[in-house]
């Protein structure tokens, strides 16, 4: 009997040019050019070069977290801004809690704001206090008397 040959299956076929391209796959990248192409481009307005640019928009500040709050261990939990410590301050007189509020300077100077407040649930752990600083004081003048 003759020899038999075995018949391989080859599912793509390699190309000596370099690797083949799906039909399905040259249809969908077409398709994605072409939308590309044709998408609308919003027009800009024309302006002559001696036109000044227009002044951009002022951005919003940001507050900065400058308010330092403390557990009732003395451990700092975070800082907040003046505005949101205000906020919860109210929150928290409004809800009940008693607020204990002192005045103090530190080494530097600096006036600070000390807010305690306690939580009537929890009066243990709800106790939190915020130390905000102040504006700083007007420096004291000398009065002087009149020359006689």
């Amino acid at each position: 009997m003759g020899r038999q040959q075995r018949l391989t299956h080859r599912p793509h076929p390699v190309s000596p040019n370099g690797p083949t391209v799906n039909t399905i796959e040259l249809a969908a990248a077409s398709l994605i050019g072409t939308a590309l192409v044709l998408a609308p481009i919003d027009p800009q307005p024309i302006r002559t070069l001696n036109t000044p640019l227009p002044e951009p928009a002022p951005q919003p500040v940001d507050e900065p977290a400058i308010v330092a709050n403390y557990d009732h261990h003395g451990t700092l939990w975070g800082h907040d801004t003046i505005t949101k410590t205000q906020a919860d301050i109210t929150h928290a007189h409004a809800h009940g809690s008693t607020i204990h509020e002192w005045h103090v300077t530190d080494p530097d100077g600096q006036p600070l704001r000390i807010v305690r407040t306690i939580d009537p649930t929890t009066p243990l752990l709800g106790t939190d206090i915020s130390v905000i600083p102040m504006p700083p004081l007007p420096p004291k003048t000398l009065q002087t008397a009149p020359a006689a």
